[in-house]
């Protein structure tokens, strides 16, 4: 959707900078409503702080089931997945508790400053889960790492404030595909680096600092990732607006006073519709990713398929492969044609059918096997990242340009609770599916994906009218002509 040349000059920021010479915000917004293209160095930036953001989520899922068994907590074998979920979902609750306060803060301090201490804690506390051996010591340091880790939904925000209209779907694509390839080599780096004394005995002795260890190395790996990110920080231009105490005349007095929104964000039907189609399919997304890990590792007589750590991760490896490669060519294209309702309605109804064929795996053996995961895993992928990428246009849109940081805290907030409570229901129907492989209505696995199907479904209906606005297909500024962004204010939500 292609705006016109006086569209851009209405909701560019031209006349903020001529009031604001020195607010970095103005700056960032006037080169921004030029419409130079997507501006891919400072989105490169942004993919590897998403990444830094997303590997603490999903790391743990190819051996939390082996670390949990070192726990020696669980008192049957059968019994782990519920211990292994409420392992999963203690990251995402401790955002849920904090994702408000980080959005708030970044519309107060700035986007930058939100963005090093989410970094910093990543260091910090990933060092310390790598080296426990108590489960709960592990439990409270996943809480503490989702608690201070609130800068996803700034990231939203920023990615959508660094580009014009017409590149909206380049920002988003990249934080999309940045947070799908987080979720993918997570858990292709925790399969391939976690246990590695027993996965590579000639090169890591179990005596060694790494037998003692044995999920210390993907932690090390997610620290230096990390300290990569907090290095391009300085880099980033601030796109907070920081307007010092100029006088503003009488004209421009009524401006910022005629460009206050309305409604609260509370009130506001089409952000609380777009976070419930957000809320919905990351339930699934982390549920099937945990579900998918636990499934593929538990041994042949444990209603799994016994493929070792390095295998999963490798599966996930190439589905992450294929979600980069098509979200760098062909997805902004296919999202500029769609338009964002579209874009996030049919990979969600295609993904339908998809999801019943899993279960399908447990018939095959060796490559032919691996092959069909493969397939299905790549595809399943692609899809998710579109619906999702979707979902954050759908946000952005739905609130107007200086609201977004509070607005993306509030979706981070529901959403990650909806997150907490996708592995530890997807852990506790696991153990349950173990026990009733012989039920004559979806038995073993089967159940677990027939709840997952249940998921999309309710994600696709919830695309339709009248649960989804339609102004959400176009931004916030074009469907509410009567309110001019306001760039110089702290708004409460």
């Amino acid at each position: 959707m292609k705006m016109s040349e006086g569209e851009q000059q209405d909701i560019g920021a031209p006349l903020l900078e001529s009031l604001y010479p020195d607010c970095p915000g103005c700056k960032c917004a006037h080169l921004t409503a030029k419409g130079s293209g997507p501006p891919f160095k400072v989105l490169s930036m942004v993919s590897l702080i998403v990444i830094c953001c997303i590997l603490p989520t999903s790391s743990l899922f190819p051996f939390m089931y082996f670390m949990v068994d070192d726990f020696k907590i669980a008192p049957k074998k059968e019994d782990i997945g519920y211990y292994a979920g409420a392992l999963g979902s203690m990251f995402m609750f401790g955002r849920f508790c904090t994702s408000i306060a980080w959005g708030v803060f970044a519309d107060k301090y700035g986007r930058r400053p939100a963005f090093v201490l989410g970094l910093l804690s990543v260091v910090i506390l990933q060092m310390i889960f790598g080296t426990t051996k108590n489960f709960w010591v592990a439990i409270t340091v996943r809480f503490l790492l989702g608690a201070f880790n609130g800068m996803f939904g700034t990231l939203k925000a920023y990615a959508s404030e660094v580009c014009n209209e017409e590149s909206q779907a380049w920002g988003l694509s990249t934080v999309s595909t940045s947070w799908n390839l987080g979720l993918m080599i997570g858990p292709a780096m925790g399969g391939f680096l976690a246990r590695p004394a027993v996965n590579f005995p000639s090169l890591f002795s179990q005596d060694g600092f790494f037998g003692q260890y044995p999920y210390i190395l993907p932690s090390i790996v997610q620290a230096v990732f990390a300290l990569a990110g907090l290095f391009v920080i300085p880099f980033m231009p601030e796109t907070l607006h920081k307007h010092q105490t100029k006088q503003s005349s009488a004209d421009q007095t009524k401006l910022v006073e005629s460009a206050e929104p309305k409604e609260s964000l509370w009130r506001n039907y089409a952000l609380m519709a777009t976070i419930a189609v957000y809320c919905i399919w990351c339930f699934m997304e982390l549920a099937f990713t945990e579900v998918f890990s636990l499934w593929s590792v538990s041994p042949l007589g444990a209603n799994g398929l016994g493929l070792p750590t390095s295998d999963v991760g490798m599966i996930i490896a190439i589905a992450g492969t294929s979600v980069f490669a098509f979200n760098m060519t062909l997805f902004p294209m296919v999202a500029s044609y769609l338009g964002p309702i579209m874009v996030t309605r049919i990979p969600a109804m295609i993904s339908v059918p998809l999801m019943i064929l899993f279960p399908l795996a447990v018939r095959f053996h060796g490559t032919v096997q691996w092959l069909f995961l493969n397939v299905l895993a790549s595809t399943r992928s692609v899809l998710s990242t579109a619906v999702i990428t979707g979902t954050f246009m759908l946000t952005n849109n739905a609130v107007p340009t200086h609201q977004r940081g509070v607005a993306n805290g509030i979706a981070m907030t529901f959403v990650s609770l909806f997150r907490s409570g996708g592995p530890a229901t997807a852990g506790a129907i696991f153990a349950w599916s173990q026990s009733r492989e012989n039920a004559r209505v979806f038995p073993g696995i089967q159940l677990v994906f027939a709840v997952l199907e249940c998921c999309i479904l309710l994600a696709v209906l919830a695309t339709y009218p009248p649960f989804l606005p339609k102004s959400t297909n176009r931004p916030y500024n074009i469907t509410h002509p009567e309110e001019k962004p306001v760039r110089n204010k702290e708004e409460e939500c």
